[in-house]
């Protein structure tokens, strides 16, 4: 009889072990966080305060940019973004269309608009982005990855206006 019931209690504890709860879908004050990160990044990216933009990235998230190294770590994105915000004034707008994920897990994706400022000193660029979260520990949401890409190719560069000819002399012994 011990031997029976310590194989039910084998059995049981396999059975279990192997029951693993379904992660709990997101709330919609997960997705309205979201949403507010976007706005307080755009907000920060429209003055210039690269400090504003850093808060919602973990210490080891990435940032992979149109046409440049990713970087990586808080450190290099902000060097990125220092860069970025120093080349160009812009004014940002960011529109969520999408917020799922489960668990510890969110991804959000959309669309942005991006202004050079003043108006009218260089085009303006419309595209798409995709942010992935995680949730620490603490229960806060962090940016772990974040790129984005133009709808359209950069404008080409203009054309550099070929050096003059250097004239050689002829007949010279």
């Amino acid at each position: 009889m011990r031997t029976a019931s310590a194989a039910f209690v084998i059995a049981a504890f396999a059975a279990l072990g192997g029951c693993k709860s379904a992660p709990q879908p997101l709330t919609a004050a997960d997705r309205t966080m979201a949403q507010r990160m976007d706005s307080t990044f755009a907000a920060a990216v429209s003055t210039g305060n690269v400090e504003g933009m850093m808060p919602g990235y973990a210490p080891d998230a990435m940032v992979m940019p149109p046409e440049s190294p990713m970087a990586q770590g808080t450190a290099q994105i902000h060097g990125l973004w220092s860069g970025m915000m120093g080349a160009m004034k812009a004014s940002l707008t960011l529109k969520q269309e999408t917020a799922d994920g489960a668990g510890d897990f969110m991804y959000t994706t959309g669309t942005y608009h991006l202004q050079p400022m003043p108006e009218g000193s260089a085009p303006a660029i419309d595209g798409k982005y995709l942010e992935v979260f995680r949730r620490g520990a603490d229960g806060k949401w962090m940016i772990a990855a974040d790129i984005w890409n133009p709808n359209a190719p950069a404008a080409p560069a203009p054309p550099q206006s070929a050096a003059p000819a250097k004239k050689t002399a002829r007949g010279a012994r």
